[in-house]
């Protein structure tokens, strides 16, 4: 997409201005993602871990994201998406500073588990606010305007952190906290409560008839919620592979580190310069065939690793696998946006996004296991019947969702 082009989409975007103070606050906040990706580093060369007491460290990272989302999500629901942004924004930063200085095992420990806790806690809360914000017309362009900005931050945060690392880590943990803190800011001044209204609405309803089921509940007892929440579950786990045992495979058949960097550097330029003209192409396709469509390029961009051993082959997988990535994440978003009652956007996004977490844990375990005990052939054909699976259960749900015998809810 050129940059004339660019301009235009955005200006068609009928989008308001807290809107764009969310994607511009996400975009720093990616962008300042310093420590993440030289955490590890930090730890072996500054404080003189072992590489496993490291590994063990960022595992037990993962514990805090579990139930991050799901607390998040209630959060926004009940005390709004404003305070709980803003709170948990706050104490992401104040736990990167304490991280920065803390000098002990015993210390930077559960304050690593913390702020893994708070840095998730936000995540889903974004979501429903958006969905808040946005007529659900526009939800997928919205979310996908989200997506795309997270991606430029992803690229640019690293290249920075490279160049800051050999100065000083320090630099690293303050940059850290001070782009957490400008995304605090922008939701201080340009974002107000967005539930608001929404609670007050849902409030005059159950006034008028007492509801059959507690809110919350509701949210914990969808059978769509969790179908789809499983379906997406499956679709992490897939594509995790790509940075997991992607680079090990490519490094069986002779590929070098750099190989691979530049194997990933493709998908990072075609989610820049694709995403938003391909999700724009896709507004008025059904979301379940769309997110169907996803599943197969996915399954089909991995699938073809099955007999691509080449430096071209791989690139040609990520083509397709990275088609998948764009149509899901935004799309999947839109539709539980959809789903939800206004009452419990938050509480929908949080359970969705805690579940979409367990891949971080199932997968690279998964993955690396069958590769070693049984063999790329079997762990690339896995990836293509999962995803072939996925694509069913999509259609099988939207078949569901239309039948005038099926209830929504």
């Amino acid at each position: 997409m050129s940059t004339k082009r660019l301009a235009t989409f955005l200006q068609n975007q009928r989008f308001s201005r807290p809107f764009w103070f969310l994607v511009t606050g996400s975009f720093i906040n990616k962008a300042g993602n310093f420590i993440m990706p030289f955490f590890t580093l930090y730890l072996v060369s500054f404080h003189h871990l072992s590489i496993s007491a490291a590994a063990l460290i960022i595992s037990l990272m993962g514990l805090g994201s579990l139930g991050a989302g799901v607390c998040g999500g209630i959060l926004a629901d009940r005390i709004g998406r404003r305070v709980t942004l803003l709170f948990s924004l706050v104490a992401t930063a104040t736990l990167m500073l304490a991280l920065g200085f803390a000098q002990t095992l015993p210390l930077i420990i559960p304050l690593a588990i913390l702020y893994q806790f708070f840095n998730e806690l936000f995540r889903p809360v974004t979501s429903a606010a958006i969905a808040d914000l946005v007529p659900p017309e526009e939800h997928t362009r919205a979310y996908a305007l989200r997506y795309w900005a997270n991606n430029i931050g992803n690229a640019i945060g690293p290249l920075i952190a490279g160049l800051i690392a050999p100065i000083s880590y320090l630099l690293l943990f303050l940059g850290d906290a001070l782009t957490t803190c400008s995304f605090s800011l922008l939701i201080w001044f340009g974002v107000p409560e967005t539930g608001q209204s929404n609670r007050l609405h849902v409030k005059k309803q159950l006034e008028r008839k007492a509801p059959t089921k507690l809110p919350l509940r509701q949210a914990f007892t969808d059978p769509w919620l969790w179908s789809y929440a499983l379906l997406a579950l499956l679709f992490d786990c897939v594509y995790v592979q790509s940075t997991t045992t992607l680079p090990l495979d490519m490094y069986a058949h002779g590929m070098s580190t750099l190989a691979f960097g530049t194997v990933m550097a493709v998908n990072a330029v075609q989610i820049v310069f694709v995403s938003l003209p391909l999700t724009t192409l896709f507004q008025r396709v059904n979301r379940h065939l769309s997110l169907a469509i996803a599943a197969l390029m996915l399954g089909t961009g991995m699938g073809l690793y099955i007999w691509l051993h080449t430096y071209a082959g791989y690139i040609l997988g990520v083509l397709f696998w990275t088609v998948g990535e764009i149509l899901s994440y935004p799309i999947a978003l839109a539709l539980i946006a959809e789903l939800s009652p206004p009452l419990l956007r938050g509480s929908y996004q949080g359970i969705y996004s805690s579940i979409r977490a367990l891949s971080s844990l199932l997968a690279p375990a998964l993955g690396g296991l069958i590769l070693e005990q049984v063999g790329s052939t079997a762990l690339w054909s896995s990836c293509f019947v999962v995803s072939a699976l996925i694509a069913c259960g999509y259609l099988i749900l939207n078949k569901l969702r239309v039948s005038p015998n099926v209830s929504v809810k």
